[in-house]
């Protein structure tokens, strides 16, 4: 091989080229796709994307690719480019620091639904064959001066390989930038190594003081001596979008149970985030969507710990995803490993789990409670394994963790099937506390973290940047129950928000709506951000509506 072969600046530009055209099929597609200046692409301005692209990813590489580091990292690449260029190309997931955190919180039964062959086999083709080759590539010794000479003279290609473009096709290609914002997130592994270091940034900042919030809490306890207990259940639900409940218009009976009851209340909102990992944390927050910090919520408290300031029981039961550190200082319980015959098949439980526990634990309650009931619910790929054989509504359905093996049609299926379970379980859990009536004053919220996407757009799965998302992603919905002692405790008119007056909604009110229903007094409570205030004898009716649809 001839010596300037063998130059790692000369295997760094390869393997930038081959990542930037095999690897990146996904980002490709959008270019082929775009009107760029009100033309059709022409081959002057694929060849001029092609560079600048190849010339971006080779600047990174040379930056992080150096000295007894240069075949490892280019190996790393390799590999990481072809997963998370297969992940863009097939689901149209974007990879900004949102999209890894969900990545790193992801437990080990929800990432081995994401494995497939088709994955395996192009991880293995683009990426892990590649990274045998470099590892073998034989690189030329040189001294310092003469590599560091070198490395410049690289870098000076990297950059001429960006500007050339620009200047050749500069109309076309801020065009393509200016209407594809998104497409900076699609880059591999460009975009991965720029979302892991504004993460690393981020850690690295000095951690805030933990900060308690509403210490004024409290909850006054009514007169006399026939007072029952509250029992308030919030349940979170996962990827469940509001265009497939059919209490929202959708044209399949997707709820079955829950269109029996009389007495529910169904509203449509918008979620804080497109994945659990930011949502959860921020609907439990006093800070609001456009202020909200992840990082800066983990070192405050949230409502949980202001019910239990208050005096209420707080309880956090899950299925298996996890409170993302909310229900840290509260009791938490993991059910999805629960021993439960009829409930648990295959080492995994259905949803229907958390209403089990919740009848188990209703009659022994002799206080004000909150109980937390998070859901597996819709979450994908694995439509299939949310819900059981009997719930299988809406066929054919897809049966298998890779949706490339589906169509859209049987995706589709197996989504509203789990959209049909979940109303089974919100429907029971109903069920279960009207059971207690005149023993306990109940009251219900189910409300998803977030919404899904489909194939609409090309999209599938969710974790789109919130900016980008489409509204399949961030349209949730809001179900609310109360059984007749509960309304008549709150002097409360439950299908007030049903109104056409109704604010906009969106997972901002939660907190407010939740003290409010609590019945918890302090400094840091909205009205005007609560559903239901101005639905109580005596409230601010027109003018609260008013400023509550301004604010959210």
């Amino acid at each position: 091989m001839r010596d300037y072969l063998r130059k790692p600046e000369v295997l760094i530009l390869l393997v930038s080229s081959w990542i930037a055209l095999t690897c990146n099929t996904g980002y490709w597609q959008v270019v082929a796709a775009s009107d760029t200046a009100g033309t059709l692409p022409t081959p002057v301005y694929f060849f001029s994307v092609a560079i600048l692209t190849i010339g971006l990813i080779n600047l990174v590489m040379l930056i992080l690719a150096f000295g007894r580091l240069t075949r490892p990292v280019l190996a790393v690449a390799l590999v990481i480019g072809s997963a998370t260029g297969y992940f863009t190309a097939r689901f149209g997931i974007l990879f900004d620091p949102g999209m890894l955190i969900n990545v790193f919180e992801t437990n080990t039964a929800e990432a081995s639904e994401l494995f497939s062959p088709a994955l395996m086999f192009s991880v293995s083709l683009l990426g892990l064959l590649p990274a045998i080759v470099v590892w073998h590539y034989p690189l030329v010794r040189r001294r310092i001066h003469v590599a560091f000479l070198e490395r410049g003279v690289a870098f000076a290609v990297a950059f001429a390989l960006i500007a050339g473009p620009l200047l050749l096709s500069q109309k076309e290609i801020f065009s393509l930038a200016r209407n594809h914002r998104e497409i900076r997130h699609m880059i591999a592994p460009v975009n991965v190594i720029s979302a892991s270091v504004v993460l690393l940034r981020d850690q690295l900042e000095s951690p805030a003081e933990f900060q308690s919030v509403a210490l004024d809490a409290v909850h006054p306890q009514p007169d006399g001596v026939n007072a029952v207990p509250e029992v308030h259940v919030l349940i979170i639900g996962e990827t469940a979008r509001a265009a497939n409940f059919s209490l929202d218009g959708y044209l399949r009976d997707t709820n079955p149970e829950l269109q029996q009851h009389t007495d529910i209340n169904f509203v449509r909102a918008s979620s804080c985030g497109t994945a659990t990992a930011i949502s959860l944390p921020c609907m439990f927050s006093l800070v609001e969507h456009d202020e909200f910090d992840r990082d800066e919520s983990r070192n405050q408290e949230n409502l949980l710990d202001i019910a239990s300031r208050a005096g209420y029981d707080v309880y956090w039961i899950d299925n298996g995803n996890g409170c993302k550190g909310i229900c840290a200082r509260v009791d938490y319980r993991d059910l999805h490993l629960s021993d439960v015959a009829t409930i648990c098949p295959d080492k995994e439980c259905y949803d229907e789990i958390l209403v089990h526990e919740l009848t188990r634990m209703l009659p022994n309650i002799r206080k004000d409670t909150l109980i937390v009931l998070h859901q597996l619910g819709s979450h994908g790929p694995a439509y299939y394994r949310r819900y059981p054989e009997n719930y299988r509504t809406f066929y054919p359905d897809c049966r298998s963790p890779n949706l490339g093996d589906c169509t859209n049609e049987e995706i589709a299926n197996a989504y509203d099937n789990t959209i049909v379970y979940t109303d089974h379980v919100i429907s029971s859990a109903i069920d279960a506390l009207s059971a207690e009536s005149g023993r306990i004053d109940a009251s219900l919220i189910y409300v998803s973290d977030h919404g899904e996407s489909l194939g609409e757009h090309n999209l599938y799965l969710h974790g789109m940047p919130y900016k980008f998302a489409p509204d399949e992603q961030t349209q949730i919905p809001l179900i609310s129950w109360f059984s007749p002692g509960a309304e008549q405790s709150q002097g409360l008119d439950s299908k007030c928000p049903g109104s056409p007056h109704r604010p906009t909604v969106s997972h901002d009110n939660l907190f407010h709506t939740e003290l409010g229903l609590l019945g918890i007094q302090t400094a840091v409570y909205d009205p005007e951000l609560d559903l239901y205030s101005s639905c109580r004898a005596g409230s601010r009716m027109a003018a609260t509506v008013d400023t509550a649809a301004n604010r959210t």
